[in-house]
């Protein structure tokens, strides 16, 4: 889609909407409050079994600027991409369904784009849990701050460095895209991860920019709980959809390729995937069961085998907090062990009961 069939000064919202319907009202109240009017509001329902699509349905009929599709359940990544090819703005923002803006996000958003020109406006947000604001853990900036190709650069190694702490371009929402990159780069998120998609679209869309702007505004309020927990921790019978890491690391790698030599990429991906590998393992083991131990186990042992991991554990170099067992467990391919220990840290960190084994 070329840049003159966008329309100038539009916003595109893409909410994709899962059984939303405890939160679908919250959430386009603060969308449709919004002080500047110039959007399209683009609900995907994605196969959702409450009535969710019935309540879509309902907000069409109030305002012109909504259009709702229904598809069948595929999962976000793909029901983004729905909406990414059904928007006609100049500019995307994503919205969670449990999430809401501030009234006057788009107008700041769309302001400092015109002040600054950046590829991407990236607003501040607070966690809320319970109806409470939750400490932040991660780094965020500390002031309004425009970022050059080095400052992406830096903000990439630092990711590599502690990517559970820089999570600058870990979430897709409350930040404001330009369109014309997305369509004329066909970037879309991969509809294979089931996590880490956003870090993979974002650095997807890094390798087209040139200058990104932090703005030290709250624009957004995301919602965690119980459910999103658990969310990003599940994987059914297959393990591996925890994982999707890989791609996201391959994301990276292809952005930094061109400003690092090769060893330095290679030895910052390598610590990268380790650390990865350790955190992920730990939420495996947070839904460890007598049911799913023997899927665990095998898994596990698939991935101490991987040769790719097997090679990059001389390149981890762990911080303060961060584990040296673990790499030594992997190394030495001792399973129950890995459990073992991945079981006891996820019991300590998400406070949650594991069942012995």
């Amino acid at each position: 889609m070329k840049n003159n069939t966008l329309t100038q000064g539009r916003v595109s919202i893409i909410i994709p909407i899962y059984n939303g319907e405890k939160y679908i009202h919250r959430c386009l109240k603060s969308i449709l409050d919004q002080s500047y009017k110039n959007i399209e509001l683009i609900l995907i329902n994605d196969g959702s079994e409450d009535n969710s699509g019935g309540i879509c349905d309902e907000y069409v009929l109030k305002d012109k600027r909504i259009k709702v599709i229904h598809k069948k359940n595929t999962g976000p990544a793909a029901a983004r991409n729905k909406g990414i090819k059904n928007s006609g703005g100049e500019f995307i923002l994503f919205v969670d369904i449990d999430d809401v803006i501030e009234k006057e996000s788009l107008s700041l958003l769309i302001k400092t784009y015109k002040q600054q020109e950046a590829d991407m406006i990236i607003g501040d947000f607070k966690r809320i849990k319970k109806g409470s604001i939750v400490e932040r853990t991660d780094f965020p900036l500390l002031n309004n701050k425009l970022l050059t190709k080095k400052d992406l650069i830096d903000c990439a190694r630092l990711y590599l460095k502690k990517p559970n702490k820089y999570l600058l371009f870990a979430y897709s929402w409350g930040r404001l895209f330009k369109s014309s990159i997305i369509k004329e780069n066909n970037l879309f998120f991969d509809i294979r991860l089931h996590t880490y998609e956003d870090v993979a679209f974002n650095f997807g869309y890094l390798n087209h920019v040139n200058k990104v702007y932090f703005l030290k505004e709250i624009v957004y309020y995301h919602t965690i709980g119980e459910d999103n927990v658990s969310a990003t921790m599940a994987f059914g019978d297959n393990p591996e959809r925890l994982f999707g890491y890989k791609q996201a690391l391959i994301k990276i790698r292809d952005f930094l390729k061109n400003n690092l030599s090769d060893f330095k990429i290679r030895r910052e991906i390598g610590h990268a995937d380790v650390s990865l590998t350790i955190i992920q393992l730990v939420r495996t083991c947070t839904n460890l069961n007598h049911q799913n131990k023997k899927i665990i186990s095998k898994f596990i042992k698939k991935l101490v085998n991987n040769l790719d991991l097997r090679s990059n554990l001389k390149f981890y170099s762990p911080s303060k907090g961060e584990s040296k067992i673990l790499p030594l467990l992997i190394k030495l391919k001792l399973i129950f062990l890995i459990i073992l220990v991945c079981k006891y840290k996820a019991n300590k960190r998400y406070k949650k009961r594991v069942i012995t084994i």
